[in-house]
């Protein structure tokens, strides 16, 4: 800096006195020190950095040049003087007051700011948001004056805490109680795992423990016992073994284990002559087999391999099932349809894998066979047709190893079943039929049908409907299940021969049998859990019960009404069946009635004299049966 350039800094003219006046520029000079000390606003705070360099830049010139001053005798130093220190003055005291000015509005601002967070702090905590409430804490108690509301603030988060905890405590212990109540032990231990990890002493914690691992162990009991007895009365033997083993590794002392495990030593006792008949029937049929068609061959083989699956059984029926024309589907035949019309009598369709949608109808006896219920299926439309229809020219036809099933629905009073043997004799083995929105298998016109492991559920009306004088059908081993209407029914003339079978939860009764004078056979059934009778004989029909059991139907067990009915009863078990156990009408007649067990009913348990109006088994429709017809329904159910 020059010294011209000094002396204007100053507020002189060159060739001023300046010395005299010095100290007083130092007392500036210390003043503007303070400003850059104090303010807090950086760009003042820079701006009075610059004046206070510039000044003692300017005296550093000054005081090494003061060689260059005039003589005091120079006029108007004095007033120059004052005109300096006055400008000087000015500058310093606006900057001052303007500090000041910036210094209070910072300190209100701040106060702003400290009650904001304050009011934040009390959000927080009002809102349980923990964390957030001790972070704005943690910043207050290096701005707050009053400590007081900051430990006020965190007693506050503390007990506020101590709440939530409490809280999430009981409801932890609620929702593991409520799980418990509805035996959902997946959740409960769940809950009852988050509640230990929160306070693993809490005294209730231990007896928790203990009713979740019971619970979870009566559960498991009773659903091995619930599949046992399921196993039981299917007569799967192995399953039954298995469930009894698993039930003595974990209740040893179980009451029924005993029964149990007596039934799998029985079962075991019958699948082993199973085998052994199954032997001999396969030896039968090797004796057969000379090189050219034997369906007593085949039928010889299909009662071993229903007995025993074995390869070697199943490989002979293969090699003699050759000896006919074989039929490939879809191989050599694009559809069924296709197939049989090119068909000759005892040729065997065989049905690959695959849904095959269409309504066949069988006009020549064959064999038509897929590869397993779970793997061919044939469909049609509700509306439109049977799946399967076989005419008097079909009988002696088999059907096997398939699922026959109908699509859509159809409300009208006249639907076609799914399967229908017209007049025709017809055998239906390994197969499932389903979802019909009439009949599952209807016979009617004095057809036959023979049913052997087969299974018909969801059906519209009845599953097994048997209609008409000569009409029958044979059933062994087979499940009539989830039907709106009765399991099995026969009325019209029409008769049925029902062994170690199974009718359950349908919608109307189990069984019911109606044809006037024509004498039906259930042997070895289980009829259970069916909305209105297990059993209902009426109408004058005659009918042999033998070894069955009626269990769990809603408006009662086995029941014989109206005048001219006769039925033979021999060890028969009619068990926690609503309404009651065995009614027998008054005007009918139980002649042998023996060994028949009736128990643990709701309601009457036995009466071989029942007062049952004829209003309550009103007499059975007549169908007009007419070829190519859609069915009706059958029977209606006692009131």
């Amino acid at each position: 800096m020059s010294y011209e350039d000094a002396m204007k800094v100053l507020g002189y003219e060159p060739g001023a006195i300046v010395s005299p006046h010095l100290p007083a520029f130092g007392k500036v000079a210390e003043k503007l020190e303070e400003l850059v000390r104090t303010t807090k606003d950086e760009k003042l705070q820079g701006s009075f950095r610059d004046e206070l360099d510039r000044l003692n830049d300017a005296l550093a010139v000054v005081v090494e040049q003061k060689s260059r001053e005039p003589s005091l005798r120079a006029r108007g130093m004095m007033l120059r003087l004052i005109l300096s220190l006055l400008l000087v003055g000015c500058v310093v005291a606006a900057g001052w007051y303007g500090n000041r000015y910036l210094i209070e509005e910072r300190q209100s601002r701040d106060k702003q700011d400290l009650e904001t967070l304050a009011g934040n702090a009390r959000l927080a905590v009002e809102s349980r948001d923990w964390a957030r409430a001790e972070s704005i804490y943690s910043k207050l108690v290096d701005l707050e004056d009053d400590p007081e509301r900051v430990r006020e603030g965190r007693r506050r988060i503390s007990e506020g805490k101590d709440e939530a905890r409490r809280q999430k405590l009981g409801f932890l212990l609620g929702s593991t109680r409520a799980a418990i109540e509805e035996r959902n032990w997946d959740e409960a231990n769940a809950r009852l795992e988050e509640l230990q990890g929160m306070e693993a002493s809490h005294p209730e914690v231990a007896g928790l423990i203990k009713v979740i691992r019971e619970g979870r162990m009566d559960d498991q009991i009773a659903v091995l016992l619930e599949e046992s007895r399921e196993a039981l009365q299917e007569e799967q033997w192995a399953t039954l073994a298995e469930h009894t083993a698993k039930l003595e590794s974990i209740a040893p002392e179980h009451e029924q284990l005993a029964g149990f495990k007596a039934a799998t030593a029985e079962g075991m006792r019958i699948m082993e002559e199973r085998r052994i008949r199954a032997r001999k029937l396969y030896e039968k049929a090797l004796s057969l087999d000379q090189g050219e068609f034997s369906e007593a061959a085949l039928e010889t083989l299909r009662e071993a391999i229903r007995l025993d699956e074995r390869k070697e059984y199943e490989d002979l029926y293969n090699k003699m099932s050759g000896y006919t024309r074989l039929l490939m589907v879809p191989r050599d035949y694009a559809t069924i349809n296709e197939a049989l019309a090119s068909a000759r009598p005892n040729d065997k369709i065989r049905i690959g894998a695959g849904t095959f949608t269409e309504s066949l109808t069988l006009n020549v006896k064959v064999d038509l066979e897929g590869v397993g219920h779970d793997e061919s299926i044939i469909q049609c439309d509700a509306e439109s047709a049977s799946v399967l229809l076989a005419t008097k020219e079909a009988s002696g036809s088999r059907v096997a190893a398939v699922t026959l099933r109908q699509t859509g629905i159809v409300h009208t009073g006249e639907r076609y079943p799914v399967v229908l043997a017209d007049g025709s004799e017809l055998s239906l083995e390994d197969c499932h039929i389903d979802k019909g929105s009439g009949h599952g298998v209807a016979v009617i016109n004095g057809g036959t049908g023979r049913l052997r492991n087969v299974q018909v559920s969801e059906c519209g009306w009845d599953g097994l409907a048997v209609y008409g004088e000569g009409s029958a059908a044979e059933a062994g081993d087979c499940r009539f299940q989830l039907n709106i209407h009765h399991g099995v029914d026969a009325w019209g003339g029409g008769r049925v021969m029902i062994t170690k079978s199974r009718a359950t939860r349908n919608g109307l009764a189990g069984v019911v049998l109606m044809s006037k004078g024509v004498q039906s056979e259930l042997i070895q059934c289980t009829i259970d859990g069916n909305r209105e009778v297990g059993v209902s004989i009426s109408n004058g029909a005659r009918a042999v019960l033998r070894a069955n059991r009626a269990q769990g139907n809603l408006l009662g067990g086995i029941l014989v009404a109206g005048d001219g009915t006769t039925v033979a009863m021999e060890g028969n078990v009619a068990e926690k069946n609503n309404k009651f156990g065995i009614l027998i009408d008054r005007h009918s007649t139980a002649r042998p009635f023996t060994d028949n067990i009736a128990r643990e009913n709701t309601g009457e348990q036995l009466n071989r004299q029942a007062v049952i109006p004829e209003e309550v088994v009103p007499p059975p429709s007549l169908l007009d049966v007419s070829v190519h017809k859609a069915v009706e329904a059958g029977p209606s159910s006692p009131e």
